[in-house]
């Protein structure tokens, strides 16, 4: 149960933030770089986040 909220939370809060840190990042560094981190980290935070709904079953 607890893994299932886990991963509900790192959908809802975890992917949005982790886009937004690298939107920031590429207006401030390398817009390669920001989107890069953006897109490789939301791919990174739901693969966790549905690691933990299916080991919740």
């Amino acid at each position: 149960m607890v893994n299932h909220v886990i991963g509900i939370v790192l959908i809802v809060l975890g992917a949005p933030l982790v886009g937004i840190a690298g939107n920031v990042i590429g207006e401030r560094v390398h817009e390669g770089v920001g989107r890069a981190i953006s897109v490789g980290g939301v791919l990174a935070v739901l693969g966790v986040a549905v690691w933990f709904v299916v080991r919740s079953f």
